[in-house]
């Protein structure tokens, strides 16, 4: 019989098509339900991918936090001062490194805010320019586009001190 590891290794799933994704995004999970953020509510920590698609799941990490720490059935699961989506629209900033997608950012804009969405570029590991020219092309103004280019990360990075 082949191990569930073999076989995600040998299929390459592990790797950047999804697995780099879901263990990036079950770490930051991890982070927010343990109360980092509450135990220090001015950390911020920037995640690749547009959130390793937290944001898509932001309606049940609220429910079905509540649920399993209303059910006791974790130990380890303990309520927070706020809910998870709350901690991603405050602690969190998202880069669409190996992301241009139009559809993909947008949303993360509306559900997360524009101030949370920056541009990256997914490199050394992948370099590609048409990623710039299809960010260069979303639906935004000439000040939010400067913000997702350079002013988000300006002010995240406290590049401009």
């Amino acid at each position: 019989m082949i191990s569930s590891v073999f076989r995600r290794r040998v299929l390459g799933l592990d790797s950047a098509i999804y697995g780099f994704a879901v263990e990036t995004g079950l770490h930051l999970l991890r982070i927010i339900t343990a109360g980092v953020f509450d135990r220090f509510p001015r950390l911020r920590i920037v995640v690749g991918h547009l959130g390793e698609a937290l944001p898509f799941w932001l309606y049940r990490l609220d429910y079905m936090h509540a649920a399993t720490v209303k059910a006791g059935r974790y130990e380890a699961m303990k309520p927070l001062s706020r809910r998870p989506s709350e901690y991603l629209r405050s602690n969190v900033w998202v880069t669409t490194s190996g992301m241009a997608w139009a559809p993909a950012i947008m949303f993360c804009r509306e559900v997360l805010g524009p101030d949370r969405v920056m541009y990256a570029m997914d490199y050394p590991y992948e370099y590609a320019p048409e990623e710039v020219t299809a960010q260069d092309a979303l639906p935004l103004d000439a000040a939010a586009k400067k913000a997702f280019f350079q002013g988000i990360a300006e002010q995240v990075f406290g590049l401009l001190r």
